[in-house]
């Protein structure tokens, strides 16, 4: 019963997006004559057919609203003037499509470089149900994005006139469970609408890279001052330098119950005399860290031949998943031959000063970090990294 329950809502959600995505194209269009006519995607990605191209818009002013932010100040669409705003309706409890925005609006601002602070990212909270500033601070903690956007929020009456405004449909579907318009717009430093697009549910990292070149796209030429900035033909696989991370002077050790390869429950330890580890933070729903699981199950049947190099230790953030069935359920699927602890409270992450995952870090015995990475990171690059940071005798 409960299968055939969850089904039948997978079809009912699939519907009202393909219904929502529609219907708000037909609204944009028939209001911006522009948009009648959607521009051609610019790659011939295979993944480029789940990814929406996006219609341009007529330069007309974006309406204007007055919200509150994650930490409860006062922001308008004019408050805004003078900088680009690449701005996206989201779920302030979703866990699917609102945060891919996230990760996609993380990665524009990586790549923007110095001319980030040109760029005001926002998110308005399509939820009607969940309303309240620490609503939106909560979630934008959870994905990482609390100090790189304002998202903003306020009153059901307030929300509901800004997604009229802006042509975004919300939809309850079953108690908490709603559905909504996962619109993107791009806004020019004049408070002129230029382009919008629907997101991608799509998690393949293919159609995040995509939508992240196409904002980079309208984004740019729009900066003050019409700087060049190098567009990268895809999204790059490491995003922060290697010097990032918590003190390396701290004892990190810890001991998680863990499931083991195969799906067996059982516990892992981390330092406390235990041999050097690679231990990396990820969340199933992360697309970047299903990516690199591979690279991860290569370490780790690479240490059977190179004893000297450290095995892997995947550390879950439980607390984002919905049932620890479902990371279980994941660990099977992708065959994982390495330990996957549970950190059901978070303590651990925010030891290991996690702000973004995957996040890897290289633990020592006595449980300190000898290096630290976060983003996703190729294999020779993760290579080269460990063999320069091992211990000489180990490294030799």
């Amino acid at each position: 019963m409960r299968k055939t329950t969850l089904w039948s809502i997978t079809v009912v959600i699939f519907v009202a997006l393909a219904a929502l995505a529609y219907g708000v194209f037909k609204a944009v269009s028939q209001v911006h004559i522009a948009a009648s006519k959607p521009q051609v995607a610019q790659t011939s990605s295979p993944h480029s057919s789940s990814v929406d191209p996006g219609a341009p818009l007529n330069g007309k002013p974006a309406p204007n609203f007055q919200l509150a932010n994650q930490f409860g100040q006062s922001v308008s669409m004019t408050s805004l003037r003078g900088k680009v705003v690449v701005m996206g309706f989201v779920n302030s409890a979703g866990n699917t499509v609102s945060p891919l925005i996230a990760t996609i609006m993380h990665n524009v601002l990586y790549d923007l470089g110095s001319h980030r602070h040109s760029v005001a990212f926002v998110a308005v909270n399509a939820n009607p149900a969940t309303t309240s500033t620490h609503d939106v601070y909560t979630w934008s903690n959870k994905y990482h994005m609390l100090h790189n956007w304002q998202f903003l929020t306020g009153s059901k009456s307030l929300l509901e006139s800004v997604w009229h405004h802006y042509f975004m449909q919300t939809q309850i579907l079953h108690g908490s469970l709603i559905n909504h318009t996962p619109g993107v717009f791009v806004i020019g430093p004049h408070g002129h609408e230029h382009w919008v697009y629907i997101n991608s549910p799509s998690t393949s990292t293919q159609a995040i890279g995509i939508q992240v070149v196409n904002i980079l796209k309208h984004v740019v030429p729009l900066l003050p001052g019409h700087p060049t900035v190098k567009i990268p033909p895809a999204r790059q696989l490491a995003y922060y330098p290697p010097s990032l991370g918590p003190s390396q002077a701290v004892n990190r050790s810890f001991n998680l119950p863990a499931i083991l390869p195969g799906g067996k429950m059982g516990a892992v330890q981390v330092g406390s005399g235990r041999p050097l580890r690679l231990v990396d933070f990820f969340a199933t729903w992360c697309p970047d860290c299903q990516e690199e699981m591979p690279i991860l199950a290569r370490l780790q049947k690479w240490d059977i031949r190179h004893p000297h190099y450290p095995h892997v230790v995947a550390v879950d953030l439980r607390q984002s998943e919905s049932s620890t069935a479902h990371v279980k359920n994941y660990v099977r699927r992708l065959h994982l031959p390495f330990p996957v602890a549970l950190d059901n409270q978070g303590k651990i992450a925010d030891s290991y000063g996690v702000s973004g995952i995957p996040t890897q870090a290289l633990v020592s015995s006595s449980g300190k970090i000898l290096w630290y990475h976060e983003g996703l990171i190729s294999w020779t690059s993760l290579m080269h990294d460990i063999k320069r940071h091992l211990p000489q005798s180990a490294s030799s």
